[in-house]
């Protein structure tokens, strides 16, 4: 799927799922593309971006529709840029790099699996940290249907590799998922699939694919 498809209208129409990957969606300065007349014919409709004019509006009308959209590490901004109140947990403390950095390894997290997100998951687990975001949920979080399902608890949450200031990521949110309209939106900060390796946090992915559409069920 390519982002002239997304920024067409009725999205609703072809996909019950989007899942944007790490990468999908950055923010900040953006590299323009090739020229399209450089492109072979058959090839121009994979070119452009997704962008916060033509694509947001459509994922908006999507999620408040009913449709849901997964999205990992990077992808996980749209959050706040459909009006969530989801921030950055380490973005207030302006690390430099000889005090926080973690560019690849595995970290404990505490994971709420009453949350249907993370059903089937046990109560701690090593998720696959690469520079990945953290959330603080703001107060208004639950009166907005936020719910946090995986987060950092304690100063020492390093499990296997190496990180220096891994005591800053304490309290900070890893994983959550919020109602948007009639839509699900999830956010999966760590990379919970990357290169098919981490086992682990697999089911937040599956379950994320399934869980937007599900409904409430009394049990007799």
């Amino acid at each position: 799927v390519y982002p002239q498809m997304l920024d067409a209208a009725d999205l609703g129409a072809n996909f019950d799922v989007l899942v944007l990957t790490d990468g999908a969606l950055r923010r900040g300065p953006v590299t323009t593309g090739p020229a399209p007349e450089s492109i072979p014919a058959e090839y121009r409709a994979w070119l452009g971006r997704i962008t916060p004019e033509r694509t947001l509006p459509q994922i908006k009308k999507f999620l408040n529709a009913g449709g849901s959209v997964v999205t990992i590490g990077s992808s996980t901004s749209l959050a706040e840029l459909v009006g969530l109140p989801v921030k950055d947990y380490l973005a207030e403390k302006d690390f430099p790099r000889s005090k926080f950095y973690i560019p690849g390894a595995l970290l404990k997290a505490n994971i709420d699996n009453s949350n249907p997100l993370a059903y089937g998951m046990p109560e701690q687990v090593d998720v696959f940290f690469d520079s990945s975001p953290v959330f603080r949920l703001e107060p208004s979080s639950r009166l907005k249907r936020i719910s946090p399902v995986a987060w950092f608890s304690g100063p020492d949450v390093l499990d296997s590799g190496w990180a220096w200031g891994q005591q800053y990521l304490d309290g900070g949110t890893a994983v959550a998922e919020a109602s948007v309209g009639e839509g699900k939106l999830v956010m999966l900060g760590p990379e919970v699939a990357f290169r098919a390796q981490p086992h682990a946090t697999f089911k937040l992915l599956f379950n994320g694919l399934y869980y937007g559409s599900a409904k409430p069920t009394l049990l007799r």
